[in-house]
């Protein structure tokens, strides 16, 4: 093995990258992005909770140091995640996989809190907000997914190929994740009849009945712990089951050090972007509210915002992986993407906080069901994607996205 200051190349001919090169940041850049990290940690915990001034100026920062720590270091962590992957004989479809389960810590974290809160303080918006921001971030993985594809076959003859994996045990995970909701959303239903049912027997016998009590339907938190655990056997089949099977593997472009380095630092920008950007959002409902409301329902504004900040890093790794030509990674990231925050996320969250069942929550159920029967029947049909099944699969969840923002009009 040869060496050198930038790379190493085993026999002369694979080489692998330096850290410093894989980085990409000069000097100015790097101390720029610092100075406004810092000020927004010194506004953010030492003079806003004195003062509560600099409140404007703490929401820009948060929002320009939180997109910055969600692109750059997710090159970062494609890079690392691909290279550790490699060195340990994994395709670039159980990379994504990997990768997006990273990514989505922010989001599990800062729901996870938020419903945990809502839950003590007896707040059933904040508790709406929190379940609802998770399933909204699955909406859009879905879009980046439509954009990803679009992005891969525009301007080429041949369609995009979807990943053995995808077809062998993504399509299983996805029709199990179909009837799961399917299954969630007409017990909530089941719920809200009988409860009305009750309720117009209680009117008609001369009684009242306060139609409040709806808000307290949830769902089990035996039936979360399943949801949990099935993505937990699905990602144990995938990397372990089919792997000796897969003649294609990541071919790493580091040594197992600087991809281990590369990894960190990205899913440590990926983590404070997140939180940065979910805490901006959050300072600007507490304190805006009244403005939201002149637009449309506050608890859905809301958690359309949160859904976003939190899904912002995932993001910003498919959408690099895609420009660079690596659809396998991107395509693994989101559609697992997809599921983890279904299954894991919404799962590990019912099992702690019961998740509500009202007429949010259930709608977006039983979207997300459809959208993945619909992203099912375009990988199932022939094993491809082409440029029309990404365009289609965009508008289906801006169309969902309107309906869930805008109430009917009475």
């Amino acid at each position: 093995m040869n060496q050198s200051d930038g790379t190493q190349s085993i026999d002369g001919i694979h080489e692998y990258h330096g850290v410093k090169e894989s980085l990409r940041i000069g000097r100015k850049e790097t101390f720029f992005v610092l100075a406004l990290i810092l000020v927004y940690f010194y506004l953010r915990f030492f003079l806003y909770p004195t003062t509560h001034q600099y409140l404007e100026i703490l929401i820009i920062l948060g929002i320009i140091c939180g997109t910055w720590l969600a692109f750059r270091p997710s090159e970062w962590a494609v890079e690392g995640i691909e290279s550790t992957a490699g060195h340990l004989g994994l395709t670039a479809y159980v990379a994504g996989m990997l990768t997006s389960l990273a990514s989505n810590m922010p989001e599990a974290v800062v729901s996870g809190i938020s419903a945990f809160n809502g839950y003590t303080q007896g707040s059933q918006e904040l508790l709406d907000i929190a379940v609802l921001s998770v399933l909204v971030a699955a909406g859009f993985n879905m879009l980046l997914l439509g954009i990803t594809i679009m992005i891969a076959t525009k301007g080429k003859a041949d369609d995009m190929e979807v990943p053995e994996e995808a077809i062998k045990k993504d399509s299983v995970l996805i029709r199990w994740t179909i009837v799961a909701l399917v299954s969630m959303f007409a017990l909530g239903v089941v719920y809200h009849l009988e409860f009305i049912e009750r309720a117009l027997e209680n009117i008609a016998s001369g009684g009242t009945t306060d139609l409040n009590g709806l808000s307290g339907l949830t769902f089990p938190r035996l039936a979360s712990l399943v949801l949990f655990i099935s993505y937990l056997v699905y990602a144990a089949v995938l990397v372990t089951g089919d792997v000796a099977e897969t003649k294609e593997t990541t071919v790493p472009h580091h040594k197992k050090r600087g991809a281990i380095i590369l990894t960190l630092i990205g899913f440590v920008g990926i983590f404070f972007a997140g939180e940065m950007l979910t805490s901006s959002v959050e300072l600007f409902l507490h304190n805006y509210s009244t403005v939201i409301e002149d637009v449309a329902n506050p608890v859905r504004i809301a958690a359309l915002i949160l859904g976003a900040a939190g899904a912002l890093p995932e993001h910003g790794i498919a959408l690099i992986a895609a420009a660079k030509g690596k659809v396998g990674l991107a395509v693994g990231n989101l559609i697992g993407g997809i599921l983890q925050i279904v299954l894991l996320v919404a799962g590990g969250i019912g099992i702690f906080v019961p998740i509500p069942l009202d007429q949010y929550v259930l709608f977006q159920i039983v979207v997300i069901a459809g959208s993945l029967w619909f992203l099912k029947r375009a990988i199932t049909d022939d094993h491809r994607l082409d440029f029309f099944e990404g365009a289609m699969i965009i508008l289906l969840q801006a169309y969902v996205f309107v309906l869930f923002i805008f109430p009917p009009i009475t």
